[in-house]
Protein backbone atom coordinates (compact mmCIF):
# COMPACT_ATOMS: atom_id res chain seq x y z
CA UNK A 1 0.00 0.00 0.00
CA UNK A 2 2.68 1.96 1.09
CA UNK A 3 4.59 1.41 -2.37
CA UNK A 4 1.36 2.28 -4.48
CA UNK A 5 1.10 5.56 -2.57
CA UNK A 6 4.52 6.85 -3.10
CA UNK A 7 4.42 6.23 -6.62
CA UNK A 8 1.16 7.80 -7.08
CA UNK A 9 2.74 10.87 -5.34
CA UNK A 10 5.62 10.35 -7.52
CA UNK A 11 3.24 10.22 -10.33
CA UNK A 12 1.43 13.80 -9.42
CA UNK A 13 4.60 15.49 -9.02
CA UNK A 14 6.64 14.26 -12.71
CA UNK A 15 2.85 14.90 -13.95
CA UNK A 16 3.03 18.56 -12.69
CA UNK A 17 6.74 18.97 -13.55
CA UNK A 18 5.94 18.17 -16.96
CA UNK A 19 2.88 20.05 -17.45
CA UNK A 20 4.73 23.08 -16.23
CA UNK A 21 8.14 22.71 -18.69
CA UNK A 22 5.62 22.18 -21.31
CA UNK A 23 3.90 25.12 -21.02
CA UNK A 24 7.29 27.03 -20.91
CA UNK A 25 8.78 25.40 -23.71
CA UNK A 26 5.98 26.46 -25.72
CA UNK A 27 7.18 29.82 -25.60
CA UNK A 28 9.99 28.68 -27.43
CA UNK A 29 7.77 25.81 -29.68
CA UNK A 30 5.32 27.49 -30.94
CA UNK A 31 4.09 25.44 -34.52
CA UNK A 32 1.15 22.92 -33.68
CA UNK A 33 4.34 20.10 -34.99
CA UNK A 34 6.58 21.34 -32.44
CA UNK A 35 3.95 20.94 -29.89
CA UNK A 36 2.43 17.30 -31.32
CA UNK A 37 6.25 16.45 -30.73
CA UNK A 38 6.69 17.58 -27.67
CA UNK A 39 3.01 15.80 -25.96
CA UNK A 40 4.95 12.61 -27.39
CA UNK A 41 8.07 13.20 -25.65
CA UNK A 42 5.88 14.38 -22.50
CA UNK A 43 4.07 10.63 -22.91
CA UNK A 44 7.49 8.57 -23.37
CA UNK A 45 9.10 10.91 -20.26
CA UNK A 46 6.60 10.04 -17.78
CA UNK A 47 6.54 6.48 -18.84
CA UNK A 48 9.88 6.47 -18.26
CA UNK A 49 10.08 8.22 -15.30
CA UNK A 50 7.52 6.06 -13.36
CA UNK A 51 9.30 2.82 -14.03
CA UNK A 52 12.73 4.41 -13.17
CA UNK A 53 10.97 5.52 -9.84
CA UNK A 54 9.16 2.17 -9.46
CA UNK A 55 13.12 0.44 -9.64
CA UNK A 56 14.68 3.27 -7.13
CA UNK A 57 12.12 3.07 -4.68
CA UNK A 58 13.13 -0.65 -3.12
CA UNK A 59 16.41 0.59 -2.73
CA UNK A 60 16.01 4.23 -0.82
CA UNK A 61 18.56 4.32 1.94
CA UNK A 62 18.69 1.84 5.03
CA UNK A 63 16.29 -0.37 2.91
CA UNK A 64 19.08 -2.46 1.37
CA UNK A 65 21.96 -3.51 0.53
CA UNK A 66 25.30 -0.60 1.05
CA UNK A 67 25.74 1.12 -2.49
CA UNK A 68 22.66 -0.30 -3.79
CA UNK A 69 20.37 2.89 -4.22
CA UNK A 70 23.45 4.59 -6.09
CA UNK A 71 23.25 1.07 -8.34
CA UNK A 72 20.10 1.57 -9.07
CA UNK A 73 19.97 5.29 -9.86
CA UNK A 74 22.61 4.71 -12.19
CA UNK A 75 20.56 1.84 -13.81
CA UNK A 76 17.97 4.62 -13.81
CA UNK A 77 19.83 7.12 -15.77
CA UNK A 78 21.24 4.76 -18.08
CA UNK A 79 18.06 3.71 -19.31
CA UNK A 80 16.94 7.22 -19.61
CA UNK A 81 19.88 8.14 -21.59
CA UNK A 82 19.53 4.81 -24.03
CA UNK A 83 15.84 6.30 -24.44
CA UNK A 84 16.87 9.36 -25.74
CA UNK A 85 19.24 7.63 -28.21
CA UNK A 86 17.35 5.60 -29.36
CA UNK A 87 14.51 8.23 -29.59
CA UNK A 88 16.30 10.45 -31.67
CA UNK A 89 15.86 8.50 -34.98
CA UNK A 90 12.67 7.09 -34.40
CA UNK A 91 11.75 10.85 -34.10
CA UNK A 92 13.83 11.54 -37.28
CA UNK A 93 11.63 8.81 -38.90
CA UNK A 94 8.20 9.74 -37.59
CA UNK A 95 9.31 13.20 -38.96
CA UNK A 96 8.61 14.79 -35.52
CA UNK A 97 10.24 17.97 -34.88
CA UNK A 98 13.43 16.93 -33.63
CA UNK A 99 14.56 19.80 -31.60
CA UNK A 100 11.25 20.51 -29.93
CA UNK A 101 11.30 15.96 -29.34
CA UNK A 102 14.83 16.04 -28.00
CA UNK A 103 14.67 19.29 -26.16
CA UNK A 104 11.85 18.69 -24.58
CA UNK A 105 12.62 14.78 -23.57
CA UNK A 106 15.59 16.05 -21.96
CA UNK A 107 13.87 18.74 -19.85
CA UNK A 108 11.62 16.49 -18.50
CA UNK A 109 13.48 13.74 -17.89
CA UNK A 110 16.19 16.28 -15.78
CA UNK A 111 13.21 17.80 -14.13
CA UNK A 112 11.80 14.69 -12.83
CA UNK A 113 14.91 13.31 -12.16
CA UNK A 114 15.51 15.54 -9.79
CA UNK A 115 12.66 15.23 -7.67
CA UNK A 116 13.81 11.89 -6.86
CA UNK A 117 15.91 12.39 -4.01
CA UNK A 118 13.73 14.52 -2.54
CA UNK A 119 10.79 12.12 -2.75
CA UNK A 120 12.80 9.29 -1.86
CA UNK A 121 13.54 11.24 1.31
CA UNK A 122 9.93 12.54 1.94
CA UNK A 123 8.91 8.50 1.28
CA UNK A 124 10.99 7.22 4.18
Amino acid sequence: MRATRAIGFFAGVSAALIIVATIVLRNYFRTVDQHNAMLISAGLAFAVQLGSYALLRPARRGHGAPGELMLRWGIGAVLRFMILVLYAPLARIANFSLDASLVSLVTFFFLTMMAEPLLLEYDR
